[in-house]
């Protein structure tokens, strides 16, 4: 078992998660971000960090003889960086380069440092047919996504290259209470409690594959310690490709007198995308997802509503 994780965007939705649950079973975890406001009152070993910051990395891996790193770290979604994609690209690879170039260089002194990489479902681009397997062709043309790409092939280059023990997860569309993004969940839910009326020029019939933060965070840790897996690359979702509307159904039936209407089509900033297949995370990690929909919109509206 990996017993000093490094976890990079830990102030964030996952990485905040990530943080929590190893801080709980008693793991030390060293957890860096732009900004640690909230994750260091799970770890004493909080650091703001920019991405970037290659010798502190370095350093901070010394110090606590760092044997694995969680990358959550980056530009953490389509929707941003779309005016500045230079810095997207420069964050999400360089970021990458970074960390890989820790893991590699404390393994080649006899310090074994595993390496998880947070991808996203986006690399696949448009497939609407289901059961979307880890080798399916890559064939995104957005900039957020190809800087995912990109990332893996660093990882990847490292693994093949240099014996790195690294691992690379394809993320689906995660929800949860501390996401900051635009999320058409929130959105809906927001609206619904307000008395505001929500109405989206997309949605009816259009699937989108929504997974739970703490599936996600389970996944992870799953990866973090698995011995010798015989893959290197993951699909984690929460096994669903619902339709906006049956969120919006969720909603109406949870909110009395909340008005959600959606018009039919693609949302036109998103891709079209088939059902990925979890059998090899099933198989190689043990991952089986257990927050329903249902039961995660239940979960986020009482979170709202507490946070209101």
């Amino acid at each position: 078992m990996r017993n000093s994780i490094l976890v990079t965007g830990a102030n964030g939705l996952i990485g905040y998660e990530v943080v929590k649950r190893l801080a709980s079973a008693g793991r030390k975890v060293i957890a860096v971000d732009r900004t640690v406001s909230d994750v260091a009152t799970l770890t004493e070993n909080a650091y703001a960090l920019e991405i970037g910051d290659q010798h502190r990395l370095h350093e901070l891996a010394a110090r606590f003889g760092v044997d694995a790193i969680v990358h959550c770290g980056g530009v953490s979604g389509p929707m941003l960086g779309r005016d500045n994609p230079a810095a997207l690209f420069n964050t999400n690879i360089g970021g990458t380069i970074d960390v890989a170039e820790v893991a590699r260089q404390r393994t080649a002194l006899g310090h074994p440092c595993r390496l998880l990489f947070c991808s996203s479902l986006t690399v696949y681009g448009n497939q609407p047919q289901d059961d979307i397997k880890e080798s399916n062709p890559l064939l995104t043309r957005q900039c957020y996504a190809s800087s995912k790409v990109a990332g893996e092939a660093v990882v990847l280059s490292y693994v093949e290259e240099h014996a790195l023990d690294a691992i690379v997860l394809r993320i689906a569309g995660v929800y949860g209470p501390r996401r900051r993004t635009a999320c058409v969940l929130r959105l809906m839910i927001d609206n619904a409690l307000e008395g505001k009326a929500t109405h989206l020029p997309y949605g009816q019939g259009f699937p989108r594959q929504w997974v739970h933060v703490d599936d996600i965070a389970s996944g992870l840790i799953l990866a973090l310690d698995v011995e010798a897996p015989s893959e290197r690359i993951f699909n984690l979702s929460g096994g669903i490709n619902p339709p906006i509307d049956e969120a919006a159904d969720i909603i109406r039936a949870a909110i009395p007198g909340a008005d959600i209407r959606l018009d039919e089509g693609a949302d036109p900033e998103d891709i079209t995308l088939g059902l990925l297949s979890i059998d090899a995370a099933r198989r190689v990690l043990g991952y089986e997802p257990a927050v329903t929909l249902k039961d995660g919109i239940h979960r986020l509206i009482q979170f709202i509503k507490n946070d209101r």
